[in-house]
């Protein structure tokens, strides 16, 4: 549970609509689950081969980020590959033997089965200058960016769990606004308990320096969304939450850790980068539906961060996903839910167990950059 810190497509817009690689289209309805399937493959062969120019500054509601679309710069730790002689931190053995030990795994089912629900977590909202203004006003004494006016899209509202997470992304001003425990609008005023901005762009931005979630990173961040899971490909790193972590943090995390593992536990740092040590060969040998196979290469090419923990008790590595709501909020159908649904699942869909030992632990100076 967060505790936050005291401190344009070349693609043309038919293509990726046909195969259901943008926005609200990205479930291709009607589609069969063996269908979808068929589909993904070649979805990813043509956004492979055409590439995808980011029209950063044209999205709005029902004008959705299409599937290839990721924020931030290539120099974000986000956009980072890992190279294949990647440094692997000295305590890489110790934190996955803790998971092991603790019984840490990746969403599972009943079976182990790694799964993802069709409701998400983290609404993205995008505004536009014709949205009413907002002043946002910081309560308790968690950081805060006072003085914050935002434009807001009618209809936005918080995450409906109790970290009420909500990100405002405006694109005329290139920034980011990122809210913990933030209130619907009332009267012109939303109160949150820890906010601030950070830059986003066409190619710029690292996700570096929010406040809206425990590593002090950007809530868009590493989600995965529904779009990029129907087209079976994810270019970007991961975010993970924990059951609980070391006290201290590690880049691009900064602070401290809360939620920590009992005794002085050998668990992850908030900032920790997993990478899934599996090849293209090995992956496809689990067996794992398309979609699966999708998030299990991000996690090996780009990794996973650790950015919260969940409530107590809790031993899920839950990774993190945009909510529907960021869609169902202006009345237009999920992503994830048509995703979801499309796939056969009823509430969720599962895979294959996602083998928590086959996971490293990979030193900051990597994506960092320096060494």
């Amino acid at each position: 549970m967060t505790r936050a810190r005291l401190t344009g497509m070349a693609v043309p817009l038919v293509i990726c609509m046909a195969l259901g690689l943008a926005g609200s289209s990205a479930a291709l309805p009607g589609v069969r689950p063996a269908a979808a399937a068929r589909h993904a493959p070649r979805a990813q062969r043509i956004t492979a081969k055409l590439g995808c120019t980011q029209l950063f500054g044209s999205f709005g509601v029902g004008r959705w980020p299409p599937a290839c679309w990721r924020p931030y710069g290539s120099r974000s730790p986000f956009n980072t590959p890992i190279p294949s002689d990647a440094r692997v931190s000295p305590e890489s053995d110790a934190i996955v033997s803790y998971f092991a030990t603790h019984h840490w795994a990746f969403s599972p089912d009943r079976h182990g089965n790694f799964t993802i629900d069709d409701r998400g977590s983290r609404p993205v909202y995008w505004s536009n200058r014709n949205d009413p203004v907002v002043t946002v006003r910081c309560t308790g004494s968690y950081s805060c960016e006072h003085n914050m006016r935002v434009h807001v899209p009618p209809g936005a509202r918080p995450e409906q769990q109790s970290d009420a997470h909500m990100t405002i992304i405006d694109q005329a001003l290139g920034r980011e606004y990122d809210f913990w425990r933030a209130s619907g609008p009332e009267h012109g005023v939303i109160t949150v308990s820890a906010g601030n901005s950070i830059p986003i762009g066409a190619g710029i931005g690292t996700g570096i320096g929010a406040v809206g979630e425990a590593a002090n990173l950007g809530l868009v961040g590493g989600l995965i969304r529904g779009a990029e899971l129907m087209r079976g490909r994810i270019d970007h790193a991961l975010v993970t939450t924990v059951a609980c972590v070391q006290a201290r943090d590690v880049w691009p995390a900064s602070g401290h850790g809360d939620a920590l593992c009992p005794g002085g536990g050998s668990g992850p740092h908030f900032g920790s980068l997993l990478q899934l040590a599996m090849s293209k060969t090995q992956i496809a040998a689990t067996h794992a539906p398309f979609w699966q196979r999708a998030v299990m290469t991000a996690m090996a090419r780009y990794g996973v961060y650790v950015v919260d923990t969940n409530a107590p008790g809790d031993t899920e590595l839950s990774l993190i996903s945009e909510d529907d709501l960021s869609f169902t909020a202006f009345g237009y159908p999920g992503p994830l839910s048509r995703f979801v649904g499309a796939m056969g699942g009823d509430g969720s869909v599962a895979g294959v167990p996602i083998p928590v030992s086959r996971l490293r632990v990979i030193m900051p100076c990597v994506p960092r950059r320096t060494c």
